[in-house]
Formats: C-alpha cells, sequence, structure tokens
C-alpha cells in the first residue's frame, strides 16, 4: 500500500480532533538515526497471563516466547491502574497511557445516556463497514494515541496498520489516524474495515479470496499441534484429543480458537512483505491482536487441552511474525512491544461440589425496588432511566425539577443498595469525581459514561442484567500481565517489579524520540 494523503474529510476529522485535544502537547519532528527502529510491532493479547507462559513454556520452540523472555526487557508483574478492565478499555489504556477516566473507553459496550441504549465503543453510524454492516470509528477514544502521535510527528508520512480478530481491538489500536484497521467480521466471515479509514488495501482484497486456502472456512478444523501425550499437567478427565470445526456461521466462536491466531499472523506478515512498513527512515506502526483466552470464553476446567493449545500456538504464531520482520525490515531496525489485557473470562464456581459462597444480584430487582424507594421519600416519579451491567443511571431532568441536589439523591440511594445482598460497596458519581475513592475506581470512570451508581458485587457472586441478556462473575483475582520489549536497542533483563501498563506508550514514545499521548503522565520504563 502506498503512502496516501488523507481525504478530505478524514484531514478535517483529524485536524479538529488535534486542535481539540493536542493543542498545548508541542511535538517535535523525529529525526532520522540508527537508534530510531523503523518500524514499531504492538502486540496485545487479549487475556494473555505471565504465569501461564511461564507454565506451558515446555511447549514452546526456542524463536517465539522464550527468545522474548531472555533476549527482550521482561516485567512479568506488570499491571492496569483501573478496576475490572476488559479487551477495549485495556487496548484502549495500552496506547493512549492513560485509564479510562480520561480515553473514555469504559468498556467493550456502554449504555449511551442520550439514547438509552447499549452501544459498542467503536460503533459510529457516521461511517459505513467495509466487508461488514458494522458502522465504525475511533471517535470513541477522547484522547490522542501513540499512533495518532506518531502521524502528528512524522507530518502524517507514517504508515500505521492495525489488525486483530475483534473490530473494538484493531480500531482502538489503531487510533484515529491508522491508515486503516482490520479485524475478522462475524457475520460475513471475511476481513472488514471502515470508510472512515482510507480505503482497504489491495493485499487485503485478495486475501479475503482465500477459497482453498488453509483458511479457507469449508475445511477450517482445529486439532492438537502437539500429540496429547506431550501435554503435561492435564486432568485425568482431560485426556484426550479435541477436534473442532468451524463454518461462516461459527465465526465468534473461531475467534476464540487457537488457529484464529495463525489467521492473523498470515495477515501481518501480508501486510509486512505487501505494504511499506519500515522501508524508509521514517518510524512506521504494526499493531496486532491475538487470542489466549479459554476456548468458546468456557470455564478453564471445561478445555485445559485446548488452553495449552492457544499458548502453545501463540509462540509459534509469534515466532513466525518475528521471523517475517527480521526478514524484510530487519531487527535492529524494529522494536516489538508485547502485553495483554489483562482480565480473564470469569466463570461460575463449584458452588455444588465445595458449598462456596455465591449468590446474584438481579439488576432489574434492584432498579425497581430502588425507584419504590426514592418515591416513597421524594414523591412517585421515574426516578431510575435506565442501569446497565453494575451501572444505575438516574433521571436527572426528575431531579432538577423537584430542585433537589443529586448528591442527596445518590446518597440516599448508596444507603439502600448497601444493604442488599451481594453489594460490597456502593459508589457514587459524585464522590468519584471529587476523588473521595481510591484510585483504580477512580480510573475506571469516565463522567460522560459512566453512571451515577456504580455497584461492587461480592466476588464469586454474579450480576445478572435481565434487560440486556448478560450475566457477569465477580473476581477480583490479581492477572498477571506481562510487559516485553524486544528489538532494536533493547537489553536482556527479567524483573519480577510491578510496572503499569500506562508506561507502554511513553516507553516506545521515548524510543521514537516524539511525543506521547496528551493524556498519559506515566513516565518512560527505559
Amino acid at each position: 500500500m502506498s503512502h496516501k494523503p488523507f481525504p478530505i474529510c478524514k484531514a478535517i476529522y483529524f485536524l479538529f480532533f488535534i486542535l481539540q485535544f493536542s493543542i498545548f502537547n508541542l511535538q517535535f519532528p523525529i529525526s532520522a538515526s540508527a537508534r530510531t527502529p523503523r518500524l514499531v510491532v504492538g502486540i496485545v493479547v487479549d487475556q494473555l497471563r505471565s504465569d501461564y507462559v511461564e507454565k506451558f513454556s515446555y511447549l514452546y520452540g526456542e524463536d517465539g516466547l522464550k527468545r522474548l523472555w531472555s533476549e527482550g526487557t521482561v516485567y512479568v508483574n506488570g499491571g492496569y491502574d483501573f478496576i475490572s478492565p476488559d479487551r477495549s478499555s485495556a487496548t484502549a489504556s495500552v496506547y493512549a497511557g492513560t485509564e479510562p477516566c480520561y480515553h473514555g473507553i469504559i468498556g467493550n459496550r456502554y449504555l449511551e445516556r442520550k439514547t438509552l441504549k447499549v452501544k459498542a465503543c467503536t460503533d459510529d453510524a457516521a461511517f459505513r463497514g467495509i466487508h461488514t454492516a458494522e458502522s465504525t470509528s475511533p471517535s470513541g477514544i477522547l484522547v490522542t494515541t501513540l499512533a495518532d502521535e506518531l502521524k502528528i510527528a512524522t507530518g502524517g508520512r507514517a504508515t500505521i496498520l492495525s489488525i486483530a480478530p475483534e473490530r473494538d481491538m484493531a480500531v482502538l489500536a489503531g487510533g484515529h489516524a491508522a491508515d486503516a484497521a482490520l479485524w475478522l467480521d462475524d457475520a460475513e466471515a471475511m476481513w472488514a474495515s471502515s470508510t472512515f479509514y482510507d480505503g482497504v488495501p489491495s493485499w487485503v482484497n485478495l486475501y479475503n479470496r482465500r477459497s482453498n486456502s488453509p483458511y479457507d472456512f469449508k475445511s477450517l478444523k482445529w486439532t492438537p499441534y502437539y500429540p496429547q501425550s506431550s501435554y503435561r499437567d492435564l486432568p485425568e478427565e482431560s485426556a484426550k484429543d479435541f477436534c473442532h470445526t468451524f463454518t461462516t456461521k461459527s465465526v465468534s466462536r473461531y475467534k476464540t480458537s487457537a488457529i484464529v491466531n495463525d489467521e492473523v499472523t498470515q495477515l501481518a506478515k501480508t501486510c509486512v512483505i505487501s505494504s511499506p512498513l519500515g522501508r524508509d527512515d521514517r518510524p512506521d506502526l504494526l499493531c496486532v491482536g491475538y487470542y489466549a483466552g479459554v476456548y468458546d470464553h468456557q470455564a478453564e476446567a471445561y478445555a485445559p487441552l485446548e488452553l495449552r493449545d492457544i499458548y502453545c500456538r501463540l509462540d509459534r504464531n509469534i515466532a513466525d511474525l518475528i521471523q517475517t520482520v527480521e526478514q524484510h525490515v530487519g531487527l535492529e531496525n524494529v522494536l516489538f512491544f508485547i502485553t495483554s489485557t489483562g482480565y480473564n473470562d470469569v466463570h461460575q464456581p463449584a458452588v455444588g461440589a465445595y458449598n462456596l459462597p455465591t449468590g446474584e444480584v438481579r439488576m432489574e430487582r434492584c432498579t425497581a425496588l430502588l425507584n419504590l424507594y426514592l418515591g416513597a421519600i421524594y414523591g412517585s416519579g421515574n426516578w431510575v432511566e435506565a442501569s446497565y451491567r453494575n451501572q444505575i443511571y438516574l433521571n436527572h431532568a426528575l431531579v432538577e425539577s423537584l430542585q433537589l441536589k443529586l448528591r442527596d439523591v445518590q446518597e440516599r440511594c448508596s444507603e439502600f443498595l448497601g444493604q442488599m445482598s451481594g453489594v460490597t460497596r456502593v459508589y457514587t458519581s459524585t464522590e468519584l469525581m471529587e476523588g473521595d475513592s481510591s484510585p483504580a475506581v477512580r480510573g475506571a470512570f469516565h463522567q460522560g459514561r459512566s453512571g451515577d451508581i456504580l455497584l461492587e458485587i461480592a466476588p464469586g457472586w454474579s450480576l445478572v442484567d435481565e434487560r440486556w441478556g448478560e450475566t457477569v462473575w465477580s473476581s477480583r483475582a490479581l492477572v498477571p500481565v506481562p510487559v516485553v520489549f524486544f528489538g532494536s536497542d533493547v537489553a536482556a533483563m527479567k524483573t519480577s517489579d510491578p510496572v503499569s501498563v500506562n508506561a507502554i506508550a511513553p516507553t516506545v514514545a521515548s524510543l521514537l524520540k516524539m511525543g506521547i499521548p496528551n493524556a498519559c503522565s506515566a513516565k518512560p520504563l527505559f
């Protein structure tokens, strides 16, 4: 794909964004030097765990994860500075170097206050989908990202491409300035994009015509990479091989398999070979998203062999991508960083077998009772406008019409909801805005998108959102996040010192000798 000027509509959009958010963030041009990487490859792996990387290392070759761990700068105890990260909020935080309270991506989906409807964080009706019915843009992220700052620093000449199985990962990693963001569409089973970007590269259209290739959905099959006996520490009841097949009607399940990472790698390699990435002295950026959670979002106990195979194949994928980049750009010219989204799918504990403490918090019941309670105090009315997951949205118009203080109404809500079984704590938007809570809770809250009331559910309990058909299991268990740098001028080092994922963006920006994202206050790690 050749370098092209922005289309006029995109140029106006991007100029407006920069004026709005970067007016005080002075940028300096990147100087061409031997120590400035020509290409940055950012890899975010959904649900990757540091402890599992090391636990399953007996399955790896010497040129993938083991190479990163031995030759790279490795922080095994990375983490997020806010509670309950998910795929979207974590990806945005990696590339923006800050928390949802600034970048605005509070989750994969959130309730839009204006419409009282739940929307995906990358939905945008102003743009049409390409090979998809989904209308998409990165307008939901409210600050600049690493990709945006690279475009600014190079005067728009850097090539920025983003590839991931899921739409949110691809779009949020690419930021507002990506040349293309590509994801695998559930309905069309094709690599898709949006008219927000400057078209779809020709090599993507060729790749989408992959009939009779190893990635043709008519013949896709996932079986263990090694003989079953090679996988250690398996429960006896799981000591059998598996064979999963996929069709164009099971793309969402396919995206939780090990072989989706094969396809992402194949497309990323095609991108490195067919695009101008790393071919001149101006730094470019390739963002890659992978998956390392349990197959089909099941509990780990139901798919232990599949999980080991996902890590095994992920190792091969990373080795394959490194080799291709090394061949076409040269490792001395490339900086890799690898990290995780910092969470795992949480499932119902085995309460029947072990008598574990558990229960349900049902949001329809909570909001109905809360509405009756507020009606008894202030008079009947529709006090609760809506709820989504653990967040409750009050009727501000009704509160104002009765000349009540929102703070007082929220305190009444907190007193009432705090008495419900399974509710550990209640937070109000007022106390969060004033900083009267832990920084991690405050970091996950965004004034324009979060609710007026946030419930903290007891670990082991489930929150059941009947209206939107979602059940979320609560856990506060630590998920260790790897933060790894590898490549150009990166020293071999491994440490267990805790670090924030927010530090990735300023570290990369420092190595590229450019400005950091405008909401990032973290210092470079080195």
